[in-house]
């Protein structure tokens, strides 16, 4: 992203709102240059971008670079949601679960939380997978588990693998389950490796080179292999 900076930065210097926005957010996040990122968030805020006046947004929220204006902040928030930017609108479904700076309201958060995860943000469909378990609607948790893994979070994998193990809101899929103990691996957390075995051997090679390929992990799914068939 540094060596990406210098000519995204040419292109937002010449007007381009979208780069404007981009050249924001590398550099709030990767250059740590909050008052650049507040002029570039700001004039692309200025064309419209709603992305960009969600890390505007964010910049008065959070008093990074300006003085914290949390009604500014959430202002900015609200225009950008109207907007359509979806993650503004996973911010603001936030606030009205936790009561935070808006009342708390169930009722305006869930419309917000199916936006965004339409939209592809996978923490709003992980954030409705774990409301709906919290509901018993098993069916309906495991759905939005579900795409949340596929949208691409690693927090949902924990719940989505005994669920799919066990036959939690849908039918069995020990493909899936073991493509989730063994997706963990990738961010370090080895906990499911315990039940990977177990359910290794209960599955056919061709089975446990499926999850493996999923997830990612062949390697891994050739030791499986070798194990069970011991």
């Amino acid at each position: 992203m540094r060596d990406l900076f210098p000519a995204a930065q040419e292109v937002a210097d010449s007007g381009d709102a979208e780069f404007q926005e981009l050249v924001g957010g590398i550099a709030l996040e990767y250059m740590k240059n909050h008052e650049a990122a507040h002029w570039y968030f700001g004039q692309a805020a200025k064309a419209g971008n709603p992305a960009a006046k969600r890390g505007l947004g964010f910049l008065f929220f959070n008093g990074v670079g300006v003085v914290k204006d949390e009604q500014k902040g959430l202002e900015l928030f609200r225009a950008a949601a109207a907007g359509g930017d979806p993650v503004a609108k996973y911010n603001l479904a936030g606030m009205y679960l936790r009561g935070y700076v808006l009342p708390k309201s169930m009722e305006k958060a869930i419309p917000l939380l199916e936006e965004a995860s339409a939209a592809g943000v996978d923490s709003a469909s992980n954030q409705l997978g774990e409301l709906k378990l919290a509901e018993r609607d098993y069916v309906a948790a495991r759905r939005y588990l579900e795409l949340s893994v596929e949208q691409g979070s690693y927090v949902a994998i924990k719940e989505l693998a005994p669920m799919c193990r066990d036959g939690v809101g849908g039918e069995v899929d020990l493909v899936l389950a073991l493509g989730c103990y063994l997706k963990m691996l990738t961010i370090g957390d080895g906990d499911g490796m315990h039940e990977a075995h177990q359910l290794a051997d209960r599955m056919t090679d061709e089975e446990i080179r499926e999850a493996a390929a999923w997830a990612n992990r062949t390697d891994e799914g050739e030791s499986l292999i070798r194990r069970a068939r011991r």
